[in-house]
């Protein structure tokens, strides 16, 4: 899991999730509750999304965060 701060200055919580047919979903929480959103990573298995996470820069975190869709509640 990893922690940064969108452009307004809100914290968020970014977290890879595995879901069925081995699809990898980034998974954002906003600090303080709100809609979460997720976007679906290029990745082969559960170590490999980890790993992008990780190397993922705040800025890139930002630019996912912007293009990815709202998470059903």
């Amino acid at each position: 899991m990893r922690t940064f701060e969108d452009a307004a200055g809100r914290k968020w919580d970014a977290a890879v999730h595995e879901e069925s047919y081995g699809v990898e979903r980034l998974l954002f929480a906003p600090r303080g509750g709100g809609t979460m959103r997720s976007w679906v990573l290029d990745a082969n298995g559960r170590y490999e999304a980890e790993q992008q996470l990780l190397r993922f820069t705040d800025e890139e975190l930002r630019a996912l965060l912007a293009r990815a869709e709202p998470w059903p509640d």
